[in-house]
């Protein structure tokens, strides 16, 4: 069983929150939609270790299409026939060619979902608990993943 796919994922999406025991969160990549939809991928295979904050390669994956798309169509093309064809070879050698654009995008990603999650914390807090009996459990979510992307973003500049 691979440590990107848990059952957790089903109770995120029946309920839209994950216990706080789970080993992967979504990458909240929602803007990439069209780009996880063009190279094949499933959200389940987009995410993000809780425990460590590492970060799944098919994430690096759209992040790089999005990138080529709007820089280099002919490159985007041909990185998405690689995605598609699990061709890590060509993959890579795109991976290692423009390491350092989708550094910084990713970079970008993590640390708007970090301040979204802090700003949507205080609001959430600041909610009668009475009359908003789920505060708890989507405050227990932001935690979760402020904590998650909190090491992302220290494995991200750890590489540089």
């Amino acid at each position: 069983s691979s440590p990107w796919h848990l059952s957790s994922l089903q109770i995120f999406a029946q309920y839209g929150f994950l216990p706080t025991d789970c080993a992967t969160i979504f990458c909240k990549a929602m803007h990439l939609d069209p780009q996880i939809k063009e190279l094949g991928y499933e959200f389940n295979e987009l995410l993000f270790q809780t425990l460590t904050g590492e970060i799944a390669p098919k994430v690096w994956d759209i992040f790089l299409y999005e990138i080529l798309q709007n820089n280099d169509p002919g490159s985007a093309q041909q990185f998405g026939m690689a995605c598609q064809n699990n061709d890590e070879g060509t993959k890579e050698q795109y991976h290692g060619e423009y390491f350092t654009y989708t550094l910084d995008a990713l970079k970008q990603h993590v640390y708007s979902i970090l301040s979204d999650a802090e700003n949507l914390t205080m609001k959430a807090q600041s909610y009668d608990i009475n009359s908003h009996p789920r505060v708890p459990v989507i405050v227990a979510h932001n935690q979760l993943v402020s904590q998650t992307f909190t090491m992302t973003a220290a494995l991200l500049e750890q590489m540089g």
